[in-house]
């Protein structure tokens, strides 16, 4: 049964940044981590990823923008899965990353990340649709019209041809 997950939202009184210093909190609100957080994970659209699950009254699923979010991360740091749950457990940054607040949460166990990457694989075979590709597509379409970049357009200061850049080193 699929379900959206809100709780990032609502920081726990107690939570990580209630703990930290002013300069530490600042110096994280700075990283990059926090910006991913904002920029990617908050801009999921989990309801994309609902197709993976059942209609049925049920158990719940994991935190879909959590799942989707540390493959990316997963990826773009080179961790292996291993790595990338050391970090869910030990790392603040990669934590605020994943929009978790306390140390005492962990958004999913690693049969249900491993559970979920077989279910994007079994929808893209059966309908050739890759949902994480519909997510970077999701992003760079909101980031574009957020910082109203025209695509549609090249500039032709910075465009030569491969000719003139051979003749120039030659």
């Amino acid at each position: 049964m699929f379900r959206k997950n809100t709780s990032h939202l609502q920081p726990s009184l107690f939570g990580i940044a209630s703990q930290l210093p002013e300069a530490k909190l600042k110096k994280l609100k700075n990283s990059k981590e926090y910006e991913f957080y904002r920029l990617v994970f908050c801009k999921i659209n989990e309801k994309d990823f609902s197709v993976l699950y059942s209609d049925n009254c049920s158990r719940p699923n994991a935190p879909v923008n959590s799942l989707v979010a540390s493959i990316i991360l997963m990826y773009h740091n080179n961790w292996t899965t291993e790595k990338l749950f050391d970090r869910i457990d030990f790392d603040l940054l990669t934590r605020t990353a994943l929009g978790l607040d306390t140390l005492e949460q962990t958004p999913f166990c690693p049969a249900t990340f491993f559970n979920f990457q077989n279910r994007l694989l079994s929808h893209f075979v059966a309908t050739g649709e890759n949902l994480i590709e519909g997510v970077f597509d999701s992003l760079t379409q909101q980031q574009l019209k957020r910082l109203k970049i025209k695509t549609d357009i090249q500039r032709s200061d910075v465009c030569q041809p491969l000719s003139e850049c051979s003749e120039r080193s030659g």
